[in-house]
C-alpha cells in the first residue's frame, strides 16, 4: 500500500508557495501519493499586471493553472473547491470542517500539512483553512492516526515585510529542498496571473534566476508527542 501525504490549502497557488519542494520530493517516491485539497478557485486575486484575464474570467483561468502547477510538481490528485476566494469565513464552519473531515476519510494520508493558525500571510482564508483542518483531524483522531504539520517560516528567516514567522523552537521538521527548486520555480512560472506574488516572494524567479528560492521548509508537527523532530514527514 502506497504511503499518501495530502496538503491543505485555500488557494491556487499556495501548494508552491507554501510547500513546492516537499511535493515534489514526495512525488518522486514511487511508493508515496501527493493529494491537494483546495479549497477556492482564487477569484478575488489580481489577474496581473497588464491583466492576463477579465476578474471575472479570474477563477476559471487559476483553475487551470493550479492544475499546471500540480503536474509540475508531481501531484496525483487536486482536490479543487469553491467556496469562494476571501469568504471562507462567511460559510458556515462546520460545512467546512465536515468536508475535509470527509476528504481526509476518503484519502486516508498518514500526514496532513495545513497552515499554522496566522495563516504565515495573515490571510483570512489561510486562517479559516488551518481551524477547519485542525477540527476535522481532531474529529477523526481516534479513527485514523493521521500526523498533523504546520508549514511555517522561521522566525530567524528575515522574510518579508507582513509576513508571520514562528519561533525557532518551534519547528520540528526540516525537509531539504534545494535539488527541487528548478522545480518550484516551474510550478511558480504556471501561475501566470500571480507574477507578482511570485517575484515579490522570489526576485528573478520569473525570469528563470531560481537561486532566490528557499533551501529548506519548515514544519510543525502538533498531535504528537514532544521532542519529536525529523527531516521526513512520513
Amino acid at each position: 500500500m502506497k504511503r499518501k501525504l495530502m496538503f491543505i490549502y485555500a488557494h491556487p497557488d499556495d501548494e508552491t508557495f507554501a510547500s513546492g519542494g516537499t511535493i515534489a520530493r514526495y512525488a518522486l517516491q514511487s511508493d508515496c501519493e501527493i493529494v491537494l485539497f483546495c479549497a477556492t478557485r482564487g477569484e478575488a486575486g489580481k489577474p496581473g499586471n497588464p491583466p492576463l484575464c477579465t476578474q471575472e474570467e479570474l477563477g476559471e483561468v487559476r483553475s487551470r493553472e493550479l492544475e499546471a502547477a500540480a503536474q509540475v510538481l508531481g501531484i496525483d490528485r487536486v482536490i479543487l473547491r469553491d467556496y469562494g476566494d476571501g469568504r471562507l469565513s462567511r460559510i458556515p464552519f462546520q460545512q467546512l470542517v465536515d468536508e475535509i473531515a470527509r476528504q481526509i476519510q476518503l484519502e486516508a494520508p498518514q500526514a496532513v500539512v495545513t497552515f499554522p493558525p496566522h495563516g504565515i500571510s495573515g490571510h483570512p482564508d489561510h486562517q479559516v483553512i488551518q481551524r477547519a483542518t485542525r477540527e476535522a483531524l481532531t474529529r477523526l483522531d481516534d479513527e485514523l492516526k493521521i500526523h498533523l504539520y504546520y508549514t511555517v517560516i522561521p522566525e530567524s528567516d528575515s522574510p518579508l515585510p507582513g509576513v508571520h514567522t514562528t519561533p525557532l523552537s518551534e519547528v520540528t521538521h526540516r525537509v531539504e529542498v534545494t535539488p527541487f527548486r528548478r522545480q518550484i520555480m516551474n510550478a511558480l512560472q504556471q501561475h501566470r496571473t500571480q507574477h507578482l506574488s511570485s517575484q515579490r516572494a522570489f526576485p528573478g524567479v520569473w525570469e528563470g534566476d531560481w537561486k532566490s528560492i528557499r533551501q529548506t521548509e519548515y514544519y510543525q508537527i502538533i498531535n504528537a508527542p514532544a521532542g519529536i523532530t525529523g527531516t521526513e514527514l512520513i
